[in-house]
């Protein structure tokens, strides 16, 4: 492999060359199986509902707070600070720090003995995540040229599609091949097939993290030739968002809008055949999974595409208007996927919202880079995922749980509860890109005329 080392901080005066594009796309590539892995630890209790309840006796309600926001609290709260550590210090050490953490409170989560301790261990899987997103964005817009960001974004983007479609797969396959009894293992004993799940997710990031070993910490691209301060503080970076308030109020918010359409549908979308159309989450589960990795792949890469083109082209707001696209994709589907009688037209469906939600979240970093200086990059990218986390990851799966466990106080509420959550959230999203096109447009003349 072959690329250039320079030291944090480094400066020349000069721009230096950015790496072969050969060694930035293999550096995608390792990032990208750490994000599938990612997914697969964050995605898989959507498969569990039903043994997981079973097991503590916890309702809709309780089994939300255990997806969501047990995850995206300590997601969100530990991201801040790693965003300060990633505009400072390797980035790629912090990452292998965090998958060693995930990948263990991952497998922990199979020998949980009450509720609270699974709790506990989603609040690790939480805190190791938390890094892995920030830093990689940072290091692929030293790696990539910012005419090929979009597309650069976009690759990488597909893990988050594919891994929520793969923890569905292989859920429902270790359902399949594991007895439901479970199995027996050395020095461990009888472990229950929900348990097993955890532990064969968990396992391989350990193994993925001496692969990270191999990238090489890019320079960071306004420090090299002395044109910024080698760090950007936070007391920089609020004033950057005060100048742009308008911008930012938006672009930092709308992901957390998509991640409640994302995380609350897929969250519940096993259970929703299950109790809708008596289809088992291991049945479910392999189809939602392909849906999701094609609808997700198929957003996501037209994402990227669209954006680059329209960015060639000169289109105003031309990376946050692909957000807007999104909406209007997710607004009709996610209304009605959950509502329609039949089973083939409701994944049909379901797999459109997945689309639209592929398009809309694999615009986020790119927009976000495009109008922030790149000592700034890591807290902004924080600050989003701290929105997403705590308002989408967070709140989409519980917003949904609310409703079927106080409104409608029914199980088989679940398909009202999807649409009555849907479908004010998806107009708040197409309200916040709209709007935000004349200011984000604005914002990013003004960083150019700067540079």
């Amino acid at each position: 492999m072959v690329g250039t080392t320079h030291k944090p901080g480094e400066r020349s005066g000069v721009e230096p060359p950015y790496p072969p594009l050969k060694y930035a796309w293999y550096v995608i590539g390792v990032l990208f199986v750490a994000t599938l892995l990612s997914q697969l630890d964050r995605q898989l209790p959507a498969l569990l509902v039903k043994p997981i309840r079973a097991e503590f006796g916890i309702s809709d309600t309780q089994f939300s707070f255990l997806q969501g926001y047990a995850f995206a609290l300590f997601y969100t709260v530990a991201g801040l600070p790693f965003g300060w550590l990633i505009d400072r210090t390797v980035r790629r050490n912090l990452i292998i720090v965090g998958m060693v953490v995930w990948s263990v409170m991952t497998v922990l989560s199979g020998f949980a003995q009450n509720y609270n301790h699974l709790v506990l261990a989603r609040m690790g899987v939480g805190i190791g995540e938390a890094v892995l997103a920030p830093a990689a964005y940072s290091i692929i817009a030293d790696y990539v040229a910012p005419h090929r960001r979009g597309r650069a974004f976009s690759v990488y983007y597909l893990a988050l599609a594919i891994g929520s479609g793969a923890s569905l797969i292989l859920g429902a396959l270790i359902a399949h091949l594991v007895p439901e009894a479970g199995l027996a293992l050395p020095f461990v004993g009888q472990m229950e097939q929900w348990r097993m799940t955890f532990l064969i997710a968990g396992a391989p990031g350990v193994i993925l993290a001496l692969i990270v070993l191999t990238i090489r910490e890019p320079v960071r691209r306004d420090q090299a030739t002395g044109k910024s301060k080698a760090e950007g503080t936070w007391m920089e970076f609020l004033r950057h968002l005060g100048r742009f308030k308008s911008t930012y109020s938006r672009v930092l918010t709308y992901p957390g809008v998509v991640a409640i359409i994302g995380y609350g549908n897929l969250a519940w979308a096993p259970t929703f055949f299950d109790r809708r159309f008596d289809i088992p989450t291991k049945t479910s589960g392999l189809i939602i999974g392909v849906l999701v990795a094609v609808g997700g792949l198929a957003g996501t890469l037209a994402s990227g595409y669209i954006s680059d083109r329209w960015a060639a082209k000169g289109v105003p707001a031309a990376r946050l208007r692909v957000a807007m696209l999104a909406w209007l994709l997710v607004l009709p589907t996610v209304c009605a996927w959950s509502l329609v009688g039949t089973p083939w037209l409701s994944f049909l469906l379901l797999t459109l919202v997945v689309t639209g939600f592929g398009m809309a979240q694999a615009a986020a970093p790119t927009a976000v880079q495009e109008i922030t200086p790149n000592r700034m990059r890591g807290k902004a990218v924080a600050l989003y995922l701290l929105f997403g986390g705590l308002v989408g990851i967070g709140f989409g799966p519980m917003s949904i749980a609310l409703v079927t466990d106080h409104v409608f106080k029914s199980d088989a509420a679940l398909p009202y509860a999807l649409a009555l959550v849907g479908a004010p959230v998806s107009l708040l999203g197409l309200w916040l890109t709209w709007s935000g096109l004349k200011p984000y447009e604005r914002t990013a003349q003004a960083l150019r005329a700067e540079e």
